[in-house]
């Protein structure tokens, strides 16, 4: 299932274009915070999940502090930070991949 696809079900309300607009904003700033060329699938949740606070935003989601007797919001700075475990946990895994063979010398 697509990324689009899984916001709609999370936010069906929300408007083709923006969903469009904000699952390839999320999915770029995933890829440039990881240094990738390409959107690998296992980060698919944490953009659904992206796309999903980056909307409701304008909706006092993901808001830091509230102060309601002088009226002052703060949202969080860095939407990504949040799940930056995720991501050195998937940067881990995929050098480890990659390390698999490794100094495995093979005769054929």
């Amino acid at each position: 299932m697509a990324i689009t696809d899984r916001v709609k079900i999370r936010l069906p309300e929300i408007k083709a274009d923006l969903l469009t607009e904000l699952s390839l904003t999320a999915t770029d700033r995933i890829k440039l915070r990881l240094g990738l060329a390409e959107f690998p699938t296992e980060l698919e949740s944490v953009a659904v999940e992206v796309v999903c606070a980056m909307y409701n935003r304008s909706y006092h989601e993901g808001v830091k502090t509230e102060n309601v007797d002088t009226f002052s919001i703060s949202f969080v700075d860095d939407i990504l930070q949040e799940y930056d475990a995720d991501f050195r946990r998937y940067l881990a895994n995929k050098e480890k991949q990659e390390n698999v063979n490794k100094g495995v010398v093979r005769f054929l």
